[in-house]
């Protein structure tokens, strides 16, 4: 009997695990509470790490050490800092996919070393790395990555041209797929980054803290997670009716608010619009014969409404639409079969940015997968070769690597290669003209990303504008001595200095707020 592998569908709110049964079909594994998804959430506490629901219930009380939405961090310069240490999104996410592991286990009786993890058809090849690792470091030695809506389409089996659009919480994805004698082929995917349901709570907490007339709450306030999950409750609850009684949370001094679907529809409608737009545009340029709705964003009427007045009536579907990610997943995981073949595209331009700045793609999106690529290159001068790999297009493009020769030679030919897999994982080599060979391999991009500039920066203006709401309750001499040290932060730059300045700055103004309180 061969291992078993285990599909995983990491939502930015919720996740789910599935593994293929023998005569069973696929299972969705049970949470370790009793449910069929798990929070996407994880907290550290003194005693140690949560996630799930153990963490998602420790929220109000530890909300600067809890944490949601850490999909959409991997593979970015993201930093949580706990006192004098500090953590990447892989490492927070770590305890979440070992806890999935770890239930998954307890389900089936045996040890799971193998997933199958779904990402947005939009990733970067960073992102895809991050989450490769993050797998590695949970258990799993045997990693796999698909695309959700791609993942989708296999749980549904269907026959023919047709369009998916999942819906989630973090991200929107769009693929276009055709399947005829057991291959599911994507024609093209498209993704949209922050239209997703999570953005629509955070729209209406906003809406409802203006209505309460509070000010604008820190987004590690306990009130404002609190809000949040209360937005959520009442974007599910507009689905199904035309408004709602609410009840401010304990300690606010404001009478019950009625909420209505059509306040919340005008909140979402941008959203949406690009959403249709977007499902329209290829829609029209592919003509498939079926829209098919997945992720729990799909249940927003205006959103079906919209698509059934511009672009085709939605499919029924008998299959849970917060389950068909992962139940793909799981059957990806079954080794292909005359049954049963996927062939994915590459969802976004891949290239070099040459010495004057200019973008040369090597990779265009659409390539069926697994794809490769090489370009020559003469070295400009004596020293160090460097290029700047690049992926996207337009306003959309972004520098994901930079790969270098040592010591290369003036008008030394350097050959770069890239290949994609069908998992959609980069490896960059370098063949010098003496045949030494430089690698990346698919999952060391973008490791080690440092802080950017840009969020150092944010994160020095919080406390700055944290040290001006304190400053009314200091002498002059204390609000002379917090300047000073602000500024000397600022003069340390972006080193391990500034690091330890920042740290000692936030525990300082910690106190004394905790003080003035």
């Amino acid at each position: 009997m061969s291992a078993p592998v285990l599909g995983i569908d990491l939502g930015t709110r919720y996740a789910l695990s599935a593994v293929p049964v023998k005569g069973k079909g696929v299972l969705v594994v049970p949470s370790r509470w009793g449910g069929g998804r798990t929070p996407s959430v994880t907290a550290l506490t003194q005693s140690g790490w949560l996630a799930g629901e153990d963490a998602a219930r420790s929220e109000m009380k530890n909300p600067s050490t809890t944490w949601w939405d850490m999909k959409r961090k991997l593979g970015s310069p993201w930093r949580a800092r706990c006192g004098r240490a500090s953590y990447t999104a892989e490492d927070v996410l770590v305890p979440l996919l070992t806890l999935l592991r770890e239930d998954a286990e307890a389900f089936l009786g045996t040890f799971i070393s193998s997933c199958v993890l779904t990402v947005p058809a939009f990733f970067s090849f960073a992102e895809r790395s991050a989450m490769g690792r993050t797998a590695r470091s949970s258990g799993f030695s045997s990693v796999r990555i698909v695309n959700e809506p791609t993942a989708a389409a296999l749980a549904f089996g269907i026959m023919g041209k047709f369009l998916i659009l999942d819906y989630g919480a973090g991200t929107v994805d769009i693929s276009v797929v055709e399947s005829e004698g057991g291959v599911w082929q994507v024609l093209e995917s498209a993704g949209l980054p922050a239209s997703g349901g999570r953005d629509f709570d955070i729209l209406l907490a906003s809406s409802l803290n203006q209505k309460m007339k509070l000010p604008r709450l820190e987004d590690n306030s306990a009130l404002w997670r609190a809000l949040l999950s209360e937005a959520e409750s009442l974007k599910i609850a507009l689905s199904s009716c035309a408004s709602c009684e609410w009840t401010p949370p304990a300690g606010v001094s404001c009478p019950s608010l009625r909420v209505t679907r059509e306040e919340f529809e005008d909140l979402i409608r941008p959203s949406i619009e690009q959403v249709t737009t977007a499902v329209r545009r290829l829609w029209m340029r592919f003509k498939p014969s079926k829209l098919l709705l997945v992720g729990g964003g799909s249940r927003i009427p205006l959103l079906r409404a919209l698509l059934e007045e511009r672009v085709a009536r939605p499919e029924h579907l008998n299959q849970c639409p917060d389950e068909s990610v992962v139940t793909g997943a799981a059957l990806y995981g079954i080794s292909p079969t005359k049954e049963r073949l996927l062939i994915d595209v590459l969802s976004q331009d891949l290239g070099i940015l040459a010495a004057d700045g200019t973008p040369v793609t090597l990779l265009e999106k659409g390539l069926h997968l697994p794809v490769r690529a090489e370009r020559h290159f003469y070295s400009v001068g004596n020293g160090p070769f460097t290029m700047s790999v690049f992926q996207g297009e337009g306003s959309s493009r972004r520098i994901i690597a930079s790969v270098q020769a040592p010591e290369a030679r003036k008008d030394e030919e350097i050959t770069l290669s890239f290949s994609v897999d069908s998992d959609g994982l980069l490896r960059i080599d370098i063949i010098r003209s003496d045949g030494r060979v430089s690698s990346i391999a698919p999952l060391e991009l973008g490791e080690g990303v440092p802080p950017s500039p840009t969020e150092t920066t944010e994160e020095a203006k919080g406390l700055e504008r944290r040290f001006a709401r304190l400053s009314v309750s200091l002498s002059p001499a204390q609000q002379a001595r917090g300047a000073a040290l602000l500024r000397t932060m600022k003069t340390l730059g972006d080193g391990d200095y500034s690091s330890e300045a920042f740290d000692s700055l936030e525990r300082m103004i910690s106190e004394m707020e905790r003080v003035v309180r």
